[in-house]
């Protein structure tokens, strides 16, 4: 089982086997679907965030790298005039822990979707759902919970309402804690306090079950939210037949986790008894056309490190491990 040292995991014999066994696992799964792998550097000197491991490389500051969506997008944007569409990665992240019992280095293995101008991502965003559904039965996990989510269900109604910033957090700190009404009391005095705040309502008011997208047709903002309802439904649509038996698909409008870096669909995997997510990604079209890129990107991350620690502590979750 890992053991922290305090926050760096050493892996011992079952537990090392295990994290290589799933990196190729990952990979295989990946490249079977024509993703090709990029490894960037372990050291990363683009501005670095009080989040990252820091060091002194001579007089520059470095961190070693803390993000492999960050640290792929700054190797495309520089050195690809056209972006290869489809980017695998596998390694280690570092990053200073927000809990006491996190590890400041984290094994992923994740991939990226990159679309030109003009390319539809309705496809792509459909191609990582089904990617991610056949992840737990590769792992072993014998059952499994994805969450389908969509950013712009939350973020283009405070962008309407010309919100942003720390109001805009604090509308969003609010609907994360599954309660309408304190959406109101974050606005209050803002002549958009009602309609967020029966926009949260509707987000809340039909939670997994059939009327889930239909519960969108009472919020005030139903007409422009009109293309990411019709993009869901089609999701759903394309992934309930083929859903594996192991996997339980829900619905989850008033996701706004991440909502500061995605910008539509967002998945999230889960296993019962898990207390963090095991996978998680979406749609963040703002990324490449902030480094100077004009092109659009989806992926996803799945987390080994939480893993490794759900088989070690819930082996009765896995098929037999090894």
């Amino acid at each position: 089982m890992p053991v922290r040292t305090p926050h760096f995991p050493d892996l011992l014999f079952n537990a090392a086997g295990r994290l290589r066994r799933w990196e190729d696992s990952l990979m295989g799964l990946l490249e079977t679907h024509g993703y090709r792998e990029l490894h960037p550097s372990l050291v990363m000197r683009d501005p670095v965030p009080a989040v990252a491991l820091r060091f002194f490389d001579g007089d520059d500051l470095v961190a070693l790298r803390w993000d492999f969506t960050t640290a792929l997008a700054g190797v495309l944007a520089r050195r690809f005039p056209t972006p290869p569409p489809r980017i695998s990665y596998a390694g280690a992240v570092f990053r200073r822990p927000a809990q006491p019992w996190e590890a400041v280095e984290r094994f992923e293995v994740g991939c990226e979707r990159i679309q030109t101008e003009g390319e539809s991502a309705d496809e792509a965003d459909l191609e990582l759902a089904k990617l991610l559904m056949a992840i737990p039965g590769l792992l072993g996990l014998k059952s499994a919970i994805l969450h389908m989510g969509n950013a712009a269900l939350v973020r283009r109604p405070l962008e309407a309402e010309g919100i942003f910033g720390e109001l805009a957090d604090a509308v969003v700190a609010a609907l994360s804690r599954r309660a309408p009404h304190r959406v109101k009391e974050a606005l209050d005095g803002h002549p958009s306090a009602a309609r967020l705040a029966a926009h949260a309502e509707a987000l809340l008011s039909e939670l997994d079950g059939p009327g889930t997208l239909g519960a969108l047709a009472s919020s005030p903002y139903s007409d422009l939210l009109q293309d990411e309802r019709l993009h869901m439904e089609k999701a759903l649509q394309a992934l309930l037949p083929i859903l594996p038996p192991n996997l339980e698909l829900r619905v989850d409008l008033a996701d706004v986790a991440g909502l500061g870096f995605y910008t539509g669909p967002t998945l999230r995997l889960w296993a019962p008894g898990a207390q963090q997510e095991l996978a998680s990604g979406g749609r963040y079209d703002r990324l490449f056309p902030g480094l100077g890129r004009p092109w659009q990107a989806a992926g996803f991350c799945v987390r080994l490190s939480r893993l490794l620690d759900l088989a070690a502590t819930r082996p009765d979750l896995f098929e037999a491990l090894q």
